[in-house]
């Protein structure tokens, strides 16, 4: 009689650590969701064109970042210089995917043509230019709510035996507020002025080369 009495005192302990856990479950809620963010995705500035599309062919990349942008976390300099990651708030597929996608696709509409692509490629055409980048510093400073932003890169024309054309963008734009969202749109907007001063130095190399041919 004892025994039958425990056992059904130990499954109704089993019963009531079950409840327990389930009641535990439900106060403490779900972990928050994971946003991710892509960019790439404002429409930039093409060119005029008369019809005929361009037959230049630009290859995007390889970039070297530093090592708080190889995380797929979004992340801000706080105080002291403090790297934070931001774990719910996340690149889609990584920063150096999206920054040379973002690149790409902006170059594309700028130059007219479907011949731009990203590193590594495996493209069934020459290229004309290679963009090497390195950037330095691409990273939000919380206590002055701007982007810091320091990225150099290098202009390569392809079959030409001339040294690359290298050139540094560096500056600090206002962020309207410390949003995730307000944090990507700067990020959109410095990529915008990367790519327009890409565009204009290969459109000057162009009109330089058309210049001298006969």
């Amino acid at each position: 009689m004892r025994k039958q009495s425990t056992r059904v005192g130990a499954a109704r302990f089993a019963m009531l650590l079950v409840l327990f856990g389930l009641l535990l479950a439900g106060c403490l809620g779900r972990s928050p969701e994971v946003d991710h963010f892509m960019l790439g995705t404002r429409e930039s500035e093409g060119r005029e064109t008369s019809g005929a599309r361009s037959e230049l062919a630009v290859l995007i990349g390889p970039v070297r970042l530093p090592a708080y942008l190889e995380r797929p976390q979004i992340v801000s300099l706080g105080d002291a210089g403090e790297v934070q990651l931001d774990e719910y708030s996340r690149w889609l597929g990584g920063f150096e995917e999206n920054f040379l996608r973002a690149i790409s696709l902006g170059l594309a509409r700028r130059l007219d043509s479907i011949k731009v692509v990203t590193h590594p490629s495996s493209a069934p055409f020459p290229f004309d230019y290679r963009v090497r980048l390195h950037v330095d510093d691409l990273v939000f400073v919380a206590d002055r709510d701007v982007l810091r932003v320091r990225i150099r890169w290098a202009l390569v024309r392809e079959g030409k035996e001339v040294a690359p054309e290298l050139f540094l963008m560096e500056t600090s734009p206002a962020v309207e507020d410390d949003s995730v969202e307000a944090r990507v749109e700067a990020h959109e907007a410095v990529i915008s002025e990367l790519v327009g001063r890409i565009a204009d130095e290969i459109g000057r190399l162009e009109d330089s080369e058309q210049a001298r041919t006969p």
